[in-house]
């Protein structure tokens, strides 16, 4: 993998190459489908230090001018480095936000995608990103101060059934706490990991906080975590 800079990720060109990629690695027929399923992953790699505030009081900073990035064969965003730090969280969501536009807008434009859909992917990353640091209200302040067209993350706890909760509640005891997906990246549609006219191969590949399930099957998934 070859460094280059971050501002590529906002060239439409450049995108346009990735969604090809992305359909050739995945066979795909649908540009819409490949940018959703690129985005999904991408938008982990750009927010993956965001939970360092709870511990540190500060993150990188995502402006794509100051960051560099690596790119995997196949066409993913496999890293995404800067040496700036923020230490403020306004600025932290201020430079989401413009990272997340600077990126969603062009490639929505290159696929078919719709931005709301692609915001929708950003969403549930920042969400996945700060639960994993235990950050569910980090997410929810951060979602709230980078504002719309972000769509504000939504949680469960799971355990002895499964309930949705106010991202600021505390954990109970036996229960753990999950992202309840507003997006959906689309791998199913790839015959890659579901053969083509399989309803239950189709099923199978779809993750298990899936919106695209059936309410009572994404519950019995969950509960099962």
């Amino acid at each position: 993998m070859t460094p280059v800079p971050g501002a590529v990720l906002a060239q439409p060109a450049w995108l346009a190459q990735r969604i090809s990629d992305t359909v050739r690695h995945w066979r795909l027929d649908d540009e819409r489908v490949a940018a959703t399923l690129w985005w999904y992953s991408a938008s982990s790699v750009v927010t993956v230090g965001v939970g360092e505030l709870l511990a540190t009081e500060s993150a990188p900073d995502v402006d794509l001018d100051a960051a560099t990035v690596e790119i995997a064969s196949d066409g993913r965003l496999a890293e995404f480095r800067s040496p700036g730090r923020l230490r403020d969280v306004d600025a932290v969501a201020s430079a989401l936000h413009r990272t997340f536009a600077a990126i969603i807008e062009p490639l929505a434009a290159s696929s078919g995608a719709t931005s709301l859909a692609l915001w929708a992917v950003a969403s549930d990353s920042l969400a996945n990103r700060c639960l994993a640091v235990g950050g569910s209200a980090l997410a929810a302040d951060l979602a709230r101060r980078i504002g719309p067209p972000l769509p504000p993350p939504r949680f469960v706890d799971i355990g002895r059934g499964i309930g949705e909760v106010d991202a600021s509640d505390p954990v109970p005891p036996g229960r753990r706490r999950v992202v309840r997906r507003s997006s959906c990246c689309l791998i199913y549609r790839s015959p890659v990991v579901a053969a083509v006219g399989d309803p239950d191969a189709e099923a199978r590949a779809k993750c298990v906080s899936c919106p695209r399930q059936r309410p009572e099957i994404r519950t019995a998934r969950l509960t099962t975590l």
